[in-house]
């Protein structure tokens, strides 16, 4: 097994170094450690696409031949397990880039914020919550490391950008759930091929929201960059 621990060691280990603003950390290294592991992600996500839609034309096919379709099957299977632990593995260091992005913002404007920084971390892991929670603090992030401007003395940034990666974040959960609740109950070859098209629909918004993530999380890094190195301090 890979040693998650020490590659999160080493990535925090470069992410202190320390920048123009006192008690600012640098993001770049953590940037670059989850814009990598996204990319894992989406790779593995392309292999459940090839792998499920093949398997979606096996449920529609007759005959089939079953020696073809127990290979197709068993990579369909692995598809899963690449997509499960590259997820995770990206999630672990994609908390703690948006944990640290966080405490820089808060050092930016420290009053610009509507929720408590532990809410970074745990509005990803409460249920429910997390439908919204993390939006808000993505927003007061962005609008407190956006150059020139501090909350409380200028109106608050918007970003279409963090919307448009959020909205397909949520949307992508309603396919996947009904995903795992069609193939859980799927007795015959409609209901599974039904449960397939609703995998594939969930990894295919799971792959744009991957997209649009490597995107907010480039930017944000370098926002961050720029607005650490402001002459100005913070009142």
């Amino acid at each position: 097994m890979f040693p998650w621990g020490v590659l999160l060691v080493s990535v925090d280990s470069v992410s202190a170094a320390p920048t123009g603003r006192t008690g600012v950390r640098s993001l770049r290294g953590l940037g670059v450690a989850v814009v990598l592991l996204l990319g894992l992600v989406i790779a593995a996500d392309v292999f459940a696409v090839v792998a499920g839609a093949r398997m979606y034309a096996f449920w529609g096919a007759e005959p089939v031949d079953f020696e073809v379709y127990s290979e197709w099957e068993r990579l369909y299977r692995w598809s899963d397990v690449a997509t499960m632990s590259t997820f995770v593995a990206c999630g672990v260091v994609f908390i703690l880039w948006f944990r640290r992005a966080r405490i820089n913002a808060e050092v930016f404007a420290p009053d610009g914020h509507s929720l408590v920084r532990g809410w970074a971390v745990w509005g990803w892991l409460v249920p429910v919550v997390n439908l919204w929670i993390p939006r808000r603090v993505a927003l007061d992030i962005w609008s407190a490391s956006t150059t020139g401007a501090h909350l409380g003395q200028a109106p608050r940034q918007s970003s279409g950008l963090v919307n448009a990666w959020w909205t397909l974040w949520v949307v992508s959960t309603v396919p996947t759930a009904l995903a795992t609740w069609s193939h859980a109950k799927a007795e015959g070859p409609a209901e599974t091929r039904q449960a397939v098209a609703l995998t594939l629909l969930s990894v295919l918004l799971d792959i744009a929201a991957a997209v649009l993530a490597v995107r907010v999380v480039r930017r944000l890094t370098a926002m961050q960059h720029r607005k650490a190195l402001e002459a100005t301090p913070v009142p």
